[in-house]
Formats: C-alpha cells, structure tokens, sequence
C-alpha cells in the first residue's frame, strides 16, 4: 500500500529528484512536481495530495502567494515549507497555515519525519 501522497513545488531541478529518491525510500508517493506557485495550485486541485513540500522563493508565483491558493485548493492537504528563504517569511508562511519547515541547505532525514508528523495529524 503506498504511503502519503506528496506534491513537490521546488523550481531547482536538483532538488525535486533528490526529494522524489529519498521522499520514495522513506515511504512516500511523490504524485506530482511543480516548478512554481501558479503549477502548484492547478496540479494540487488536481491531485488532492496528502502534503505539499513548497519552496518560497519561485519565479512566476512564489510559495508565499501560493500559499493561501494551495490551502483553498486542496484543502485537506498539509503544507510543510522547504526554503532558504529569511526566518521572518518562514514564519509568516506558518502563520498563513503552513504546518512546519525544513531550511535550506537542508538535512534531508529531516524532512522525512516531518512530513509523516504533519501526516499524522
């Protein structure tokens, strides 16, 4: 049986492959990518995921505006910010209703249990 559903929204290549290898190792489906906010919103009302690991710093829409987009969207889906973005906007995405970050350069294995504790929930 597959594990939560995962939409990924990072605009660096590299770091959706690497998300998708270590996200599938730990039990997760990753059911869709996303380069940006605006791919984000229309693939998550598409596909309902379990969680969506969104970067804030985008082009075209950045996971800030994307945020509240994706919440009413897909609204059962929980949101966990990935992002080297400055602590204020972190922040700021938590009190939007993102439900917990992992910071850039990240330590991958944090990921993992964050996203199965946002799961849980």
């Amino acid at each position: 049986m597959p594990g939560p559903r995962v939409l990924v929204v990072d605009d660096e290549p590299d770091i959706r492959v690497l998300l998708q290898m270590t996200l599938g190792l730990d039990g997760f489906e990753v059911v869709g990518e996303a380069t940006n906010g605006q791919e984000a919103v229309t693939l998550a009302a598409d596909l309902q995921p379990d969680v969506i690991v969104l970067d804030l710093m985008m082009p075209v829409m950045g996971g800030m505006e994307a945020l509240p987009l994706l919440l009413q969207s897909s609204p059962r889906s929980h949101v966990v910010v990935l992002s080297a973005a400055a602590s204020h906007l972190i922040d700021q995405a938590v009190a939007a209703g993102a439900e917990g970050y992992v910071e850039k350069p990240m330590a991958i294995r944090e990921l993992a249990p964050m996203l199965h504790s946002v799961c849980q929930n």
